[in-house]
């Protein structure tokens, strides 16, 4: 890997050094210098920071560095996308367009991830009929379970345990006699689902998969489309080799984020209640 510092475009203002966290980028002889390439991890912190573009990186892509337009970031507009996004469980009968999804996972390789290791990928899916299977898979297997808890020893235990009494058992009364009129419970007949993944070995690869989904939710939202993460489906994938092979997930790769995209059927023109944060200073 090769760096380099472009001298009569350098002003020595030392950001790159006092940026760099690596320990490539060191104070030399009152000039920064590039000490020691081999640490760099490519987080591109160096070029951006650089208010004189003195530094050829040659691990970077220059065509993807380019400048900023501050006078479109709103922190009010942020609030509003956040205030405004709502976990969407009815879509439209309308496809989303291969170039709209292309440009939110654009956005979400941007997300953090720890030491830079960008290891996370995604998995699309906008086969109609491969997400109904997907979704009746687990909703018969949660039927299953249920019955279960409804008679025998299994569900005595369920009943002197206060089980029995956990909500989402408590609806699948109701959830059974909406499913023949064609109510999907689990994916929400959505027209896509994204799955967010990383290798399973390593650190901090769920937190990676989170802060990409967030982006997602959020610039998804801000597109006019609408989201829902669907826990119920990163549980099944953990267990299930049958469900991971349909869905394409790859060998040594966990699903950390599962979600489904659409056009909402509804607007939610208002905000929601929240509960205050539980916060503690120190």
């Amino acid at each position: 890997m090769n760096i380099t510092r472009i001298d009569n475009k350098c002003s020595r203002c030392m950001l790159c050094v006092r940026d760099c966290v690596s320990g490539v980028w060191r104070l030399v002889d009152g000039a920064p210098e590039p000490v020691e390439p081999s640490l760099c991890n490519l987080c591109s912190h160096c070029v951006a920071v650089c208010p004189r573009s003195a530094i050829i990186h040659d691990g970077l892509d220059p065509d993807q560095v380019s400048a900023l337009d501050k006078k479109k970031v709103s922190a009010e507009s942020y609030r509003e996308t956040v205030l405004g996004r709502r976990s969407v469980r009815n879509f439209r009968d309308r496809e989303v367009p291969r170039n709209v999804i292309e440009r939110i996972i654009d956005l979400a390789r941007y997300s953090p991830t720890a030491s830079n290791e960008q290891s996370v990928g995604y998995i699309v899916v906008t086969d109609r009929e491969l997400i109904r299977k997907t979704a009746n898979k687990i909703y018969s297997f949660a039927l299953r379970l249920y019955e279960k808890t409804r008679k025998g020893p299994i569900g005595a235990i369920a009943r002197a345990t206060g089980l029995s009494e956990n909500r989402y058992l408590k609806v699948m009364e109701y959830i059974k006699g909406q499913v023949p009129a064609g109510r999907d419970f689990i994916l929400h007949n959505a027209p896509a689902l994204i799955l967010v993944h990383t290798p399973k070995r390593g650190s901090f690869m769920c937190d990676n998969c989170s802060l990409a989904a967030a982006n997602i939710i959020n610039y998804a939202h801000s597109l006019g489309l609408g989201t829902c993460i669907i826990g119920f489906l990163t549980i099944a994938l953990r267990f299930s080799k049958s469900l991971r092979s349909s869905l394409g997930v790859p060998a040594g790769r966990r699903v950390h984020a599962c979600i489904v995209l659409g056009y909402p059927a509804y607007p939610h023109p208002k905000t929601v209640s929240r509960k205050e944060p539980d916060v503690k200073w120190l």
